[in-house]
């Protein structure tokens, strides 16, 4: 990775893809070298309040942050609802916040409806040099020793209310900035911007959502339009992740986003059920794709401190016909096959894609947060990935992959820390390179901050590396490791 977005804390985040240019990505942006097969999305993350779920019972003025500690199906970005243990536990420790800045402006802290964002920039430093101008693996900031503009994010919501009466909800979240062609969709805006420019939109959710106190005390919500996924652990906005960069899994291995509706059961205090129809993966709409699953659970344990989300998502997500060949961006999990391109595909129907995500977050003390993620993925029949792609031939390609994280929050006062310290490592298995176009076993080390010296102001500093086991899929098909320094600055408004 969708309930309205809620502002996340950098040092407690819970749960919720992009390739190289050499060889030329399977999906992502071919024509720069930037690789991307599916499309990401997510809320921001703050040290200061890290660690502490999202206040949902917070003043008018105060516009919510998404909590790290949480799985991304239980931040409220996906299509989820935190359960009543944990809005509790989120309006009990929940710190006001100044990302109202924008509303304070136009005068509208007494509304219902919300209106804040972001800005994002960044800039990646790596050490084997410029190269082909791409950090392979490294994304949403795949550019090499280069400025980037990555989220200029504008949310405008109203979010459901967790009572005892029927009340309806929507959201809208628009980016502009390089980031449009992380979170790409096929058939929406299909070369409208410049791969690999700043110029660019993404019309990232877009839903109307209600709720319904029926079933049990909880209630039901409903959400139909488009919204990010609730498979994974880190998300698309940038202050829904810990760092500046994301996984191999979250990149390569999961979907960003979704087009369809999904129900969220609030069946006890600490249990929610998903279930949905979706139109597949970071596609847009069309009468021709064959509709698919989403379902699974997120469960809290009774004192709070541990939170397991799993979830399945299933369908058929090739394309019923062949997409173009002179495409600039393809789709995670595509593979162009120019001699086909426009042709019908006549095993559309069996083309099954599958994924098992399943995160586990645990609190340790008031200061450390440890996140866990493992993902099962196959696709059976993808043609073009036998035989070099000759002619369609098929084959069933799968990915397999494990993540750690951990937010460790400084200073004497936890609960008033402005720096959260993250360690990500990972692990990512993609035997036929049918997710990253390359066949191999990818690993990264990433270790990082997050400052906040005003709460409306976050700087992560991160170093990162990366490293292969065999070949050399880095620096334009030149090295089999690569070491990367980024920072990025986020200012919400």
């Amino acid at each position: 990775m969708i309930p309205p977005p809620r502002p996340i804390d950098p040092s407690v985040i819970a749960p919720v893809e992009m390739r190289p240019a050499i060889p030329p990505p399977r999906s992502f942006v071919v024509d720069t070298g930037v690789a991307r097969v599916q499309v990401p999305s997510a809320p921001t993350p703050t040290p200061g309040n890290a660690g502490q779920p999202i206040d949902v019972t917070a003043p008018e003025e105060s516009v919510p942050i998404p909590d790290l500690a949480l799985p991304a199906s239980e931040r409220g970005l996906g299509g989820g609802e935190p359960t009543e243990a944990e809005a509790e536990i989120e309006a009990a420790a929940a710190q006001p916040t100044t990302t109202t800045l924008l509303m304070r402006a136009l005068k509208w802290t007494d509304s219902p409806v919300r209106v804040y964002g972001w800005l994002q920039n960044s800039y990646t430093g790596n050490a084997n040099g410029y190269g082909n101008g791409l950090n392979f693996g490294v994304n949403p900031n795949f550019k090499a020793n280069q400025w980037m503009g990555n989220q200029y994010y504008l949310i405008i919501e109203n979010p459901l209310e967790q009572n005892d009466s029927v009340n309806f909800g929507f959201r809208m979240d628009n980016m502009f900035g390089n980031d449009w062609q992380f979170n790409y969709m096929q058939g929406l805006f299909n070369g409208a911007f410049p791969p690999g420019h700043f110029a660019g939109y993404d019309l990232s959710q877009l839903y109307g959502e209600v709720h319904l106190p029926i079933l049990t005390p909880g209630g039901l919500d409903i959400k139909g339009g488009l919204w990010y996924t609730l498979a994974g652990y880190e998300q698309v906005p940038a202050i829904a992740r810990p760092l500046l960069s994301v996984p191999y899994m979250f990149n390569y291995g999961q979907p960003f986003r979704h087009v369809g509706v999904v129900t969220t059961l609030h069946l006890t205090p600490r249990l929610n059920l998903y279930n949905g129809a979706i139109n597949g993966w970071d596609r847009w709409l069309s009468e021709s794709y064959i509709m698919g699953y989403i379902g699974g659970f997120a469960w809290t344990s009774r004192d709070s401190k541990t939170q397991v989300a799993f979830t399945c998502v299933w369908g058929p997500n090739q394309y019923p016909h062949f997409l173009q060949a002179n495409q600039s961006i393809y789709p995670t999990g595509y593979i162009n096959i120019p001699s086909l391109a426009g042709r019908a595909n006549p095993g559309y129907a069996s083309n099954d894609r599958t994924l098992f995500t399943t995160v586990i977050t645990h609190t340790w003390s008031d200061r450390l947060t440890q996140v866990l993620e493992t993902d099962q993925g196959w696709e059976l029949n993808v043609p073009g990935l036998a035989s070099g792609g000759k002619n369609g031939a098929t084959e069933t390609g799968s990915w397999f992959s494990f993540g750690n994280w951990f937010l460790y929050k400084f200073g004497r006062d936890p609960a008033a820390s402005k720096i959260t310290g993250v360690w990500r490592s990972e692990v990512f298995w993609d035997p036929q390179g049918v997710r990253t176009g390359i066949a191999n076993t990818y690993n990264e080390i990433t270790l990082g901050l997050i400052y906040k010296p005003k709460d409306y102001i976050w700087v992560r500093p991160e170093a990162r590396y990366d490293w292969v086991p065999h070949g050399d899929p880095y620096s334009n098909g030149t090295r089999g490791s690569q070491f990367t320094l980024g920072l990025d600055v986020i200012f919400l408004f």
